[in-house]
């Protein structure tokens, strides 16, 4: 098991769509994962690394703690759930990749674990938008913290509605259209 990371089981359970009686051994891997892939990018590496020792020594300050828990944990929960869907889903054993099917439920199907995984990335797009934004409002807080390159304005304030707008392009690129009047 992974010791220096963020978020504890509690938490873990509290901030994400877990259920409280699950067995989060299948789950302890992807949780540093999860948080390389979402949350160093935003903090910066010594941003993270400062709250990985202040949490790996009980030694958390006020103002991160607030950090933690208003921000980054909701992020986090679901980024882990995230990170760790297609292993839950399916198993890698000796006869090969299998779904995760026990005696009295059946998986879900392709089409079902799509929808399941579209609806998560959106929940932490949406999570990830609100710990930038949280960042820079607070940004006196968090010396450490550099907004540049992740904050979608100059001046690090995510007053101008920028996040969490749709691409315009976005349609153009995601589906097929197909000119009937050449036919």
């Amino acid at each position: 098991m992974i010791q220096n990371i963020l978020i504890n089981e509690k938490y873990l359970k509290e901030f994400s769509p877990i259920p409280l009686n699950y067995n989060l051994k299948e789950v302890h891997n992807y949780i540093k994962m999860a948080e390389q892939i979402w949350i160093e990018p935003i903090l910066g590496y010594y941003f993270y690394q400062d709250l990985l020792y202040q949490v790996k020594n009980n030694e958390v300050s006020e103002e991160n703690s607030t950090l933690l828990v208003e921000a980054l944990y909701p992020l986090l929960g679901y980024a882990v759930v995230l990170e760790s869907l297609p292993f839950l889903w399916s198993h890698i054993s000796e006869v090969g990749v299998t779904l995760g099917k026990s005696e009295n439920s059946d998986s879900l199907s392709l089409k079902d674990m799509t929808y399941v995984e579209g609806h998560l990335r959106r929940q932490v797009e949406v999570r990830k938008d609100y710990l930038i934004k949280f960042l820079c409002e607070h940004q006196n807080s968090y010396p450490i913290f550099n907004p540049a390159g992740i904050c979608p304005c100059c001046n690090g304030c995510c007053d101008d509605g920028k996040l969490n707008k749709p691409q315009p392009l976005f349609e153009i690129y995601s589906t097929l259209k197909r000119c009937t009047n050449l036919i």
